[in-house]
């Protein structure tokens, strides 16, 4: 019992894989950011948060399974005699050779503390595949390819523990921001996140309004990262304020580990509308159950993920030639069993 808390222990806060010897060329800049993708309690929700968003192609508006598309999403491709063809799957491609990652760091006056922002350029395509339904068969006629660049945001809180020769085991995690994602440029996008509420249903209800001033602690602390039980219900809720008079399309993505064996998309209701003229605040909801990934190793007992609401403009999907628009906030959290 002692090793299966002590295993847990390591989990929820975070294993550093540290380089070993002494970098002799390794400023203390260098070490936050090695720190910053080599620190699980770090490594895993930056990891997450990319692979939540990335569909890998087209998919049915909500799916629920392995990263690898089954061979009859795109078996159905064919030529079309209906007499009306709509949008039947959609999704991203990220062209994940051209990601690229920024790390600005700043260390406060008198050298205690630091602050990384994490900034990542990921290009891609928003897929749309044009078709119809009928009882058993989805069936796609003409894919509309939209490039889009979604720029990425998080920062992440470090304070100094020591002096020693090595900088990297002197600066340690304590705490990580929401998530905040945006097609660029901003001025394509005619909608906003205004707020993000998740509710462990009947025994915790926050609400999120400034995903990059959102600080949750590392560790098993106040204000610390939500960690729900296997089976527990969240409810999640967005707020979105808009000019465009047609309703926008947001998804709720959750359970994606960073390793991105799985995917999964459902869609959220719109449960109110209000507003006219140009200024509109649409309330969306969805609820999910907390549960592990089908493949952890033997012993895990907690995994990280984001749990993100990813909002697109009506006409990304439903007016071929408009861009892709989108802005996404993802709160972290643990599940463990």
């Amino acid at each position: 019992m002692a090793v299966a808390v002590l295993f847990a222990a390591l989990v929820l806060g975070g294993c550093s894989k540290d380089p070993g010897g002494v970098e002799p060329f390794m400023s203390d800049k260098d070490a936050l950011q090695s720190a910053v993708t080599s620190i699980d309690s770090v490594a895993d929700f930056s990891a997450s948060d990319e692979m939540t968003i990335d569909d890998n192609g087209m998919r049915s508006s909500e799916y629920d399974g392995l990263a690898k598309i089954d061979a009859n999403d795109l078996a159905g491709v064919s030529a079309v005699f209906a007499d009306s063809v709509y949008p039947v799957k959609w999704g991203r491609h990220i062209f994940w050779h051209q990601v690229t990652r920024k790390y600005d760091i700043v260390i406060s006056p008198g050298d205690s503390n630091a602050l990384v922002t994490i900034t990542k350029i990921l290009p891609g395509e928003f897929w749309v595949g044009i078709g119809f339904k009928t009882a058993d068969t989805v069936v796609v006629d003409t894919i509309i390819k939209k490039p889009f660049t979604e720029v990425v945001k998080r920062k992440v809180r470090f304070i100094r523990i020591a002096r020693t020769g090595n900088p990297f085991r002197n600066w340690v995690p304590v705490a990580i921001t929401m998530v905040l994602g945006k097609t660029r440029p901003d001025s394509l996008n005619h909608f906003s996140i205004a707020s993000l509420e998740i509710e462990r249903i009947g025994i915790s209800d926050t609400t999120y309004t400034d995903p990059l001033q959102t600080w949750f602690r590392l560790g098993l602390f106040r204000g610390s990262i939500p960690r729900f039980r296997v089976g527990d219900s969240i409810r999640v809720r967005v707020t979105v304020t808009s000019s465009d008079d047609s309703a926008e399309i947001s998804h709720l993505r959750f359970g994606i580990a960073g390793d991105g064996g799985e995917r999964r998309r459902t869609v959220m209701h719109l449960i109110s509308s209000s507003g006219g003229g140009g200024s509109f605040t649409r309330v969306y909801e969805r609820t999910f159950i907390a549960k592990l990934p089908r493949f952890l190793p033997f012993g895990v007992l907690a995994a990280r993920f984001n749990a993100v609401v990813d909002v697109i403009s009506y006409g990304s999907i439903y007016v071929n030639d408009a861009p892709f628009t989108n802005e996404f906030w993802g709160a972290p959290y643990i599940v463990v069993r």
